[in-house]
This record gives structure tokens, sequence and C-alpha cells, in this order.
């Protein structure tokens, strides 16, 4: 599965392309779709319980499904101002995480995107976890759209300073 720079990179790529359009899409929500990309893998701290000597893995894995990611979306959201606008914004973010799941090929089968409706899992098999071209492809296309976006917004505080 892609890493966490990918899907944080992918997530910022989104919401700054968006956030061109529409000003929803602003640092502050690009900042909460990027927590939301990584909001699924939080079940790696199961990990650290490993580590610890802690069999973890069987009380949290449900993490790493849509199910899972939405109740713990819900439940993070809760501690912002504007609730509803966190918690869509964490959901997009995860929904990027989820899609650059799907396209990766995974020994373990898949994602169960339906869970618990259906236990079926799927991917695509796009790409392997090993593929090192996948993050390097999506650092240049997020470096690419940071450089744009700043120009952006030094072309627009030049033009509101003309005025």
């Amino acid at each position: 599965m892609p890493d966490w720079v990918t899907h944080i990179a992918v997530a910022y790529i989104l919401c700054t392309v968006i956030g061109f359009k529409y000003r929803q899409f602003n640092t502050s929500n690009t900042v909460l779709a990027m927590m939301g990309a990584v909001l699924p893998d939080v079940v790696k701290l199961g990990l650290i319980g490993e580590f610890l000597g802690y069999e973890v893995w069987n009380q949290i894995w449900a993490v790493h499904l849509p199910v899972g990611t939405l109740i713990i979306a819900g439940m993070v959201s809760l501690f912002f101002q504007d609730k509803r606008t966190a918690f869509l914004f964490f959901v997009l973010g995860a929904a990027t995480h989820y899609t650059l799941d799907l396209l990766t090929f995974n020994v373990s089968g898949g994602i169960a995107l339906l869970y618990p409706i259906y236990w079926g899992e799927w991917q695509l098999d796009l790409f392997t976890t090993e593929n090192f071209y996948v993050p390097i492809v999506v650092l240049a296309v997020a470096v690419l759209t940071y450089l744009i976006s700043r120009r952006r917004v030094k072309k627009s505080s030049k033009e509101a300073a003309a005025d």
C-alpha cells in the first residue's frame, strides 16, 4: 500500500487543485483532508502494542475499513467547532486513502470496501507496494501544485494591493 507521504500528498494535491475554484478548500480544510488521508492507517498503532508485548490486532483491525474510518472521523470531528466540515474533509482524505489502496496489489487480498454488508475484497493491481516510482511522481506533482498555488496567491495579493 502507498506510504503515508503518498497519501498525504495526494490529499494535498486534490484539495489544492479544487481550492483554485472553491473557497471551502482553504488551507485549514486541506490539512483536515490530509489528516483524513492517514486516518485509516491508525491501525498501524498496533505495531507499538505488538512491540510492547500486547496483541491488539483483533481490537483495531476494523479501523482500516471504511466503516471504521467513518466512525473514527466522526469521533475526531467532534473536537472541531465546525463538526460537519471537519467530518466531510476527514472523509474526503480517507476516500483518497482508499482509492490509492484500491489501486495497489495487496497480498492479503485487497480492501473490504462494503464491510459489514459484503465481505468481498477488491484490488486493481495497478502497482505494488515496492514500486517507488509512485511516491516520487506523486511528490513531484505535489511540489508542482504547491509552486502553482503560491504563484496564484502572490498574483492575487499583488492585484489586491494595486486596487
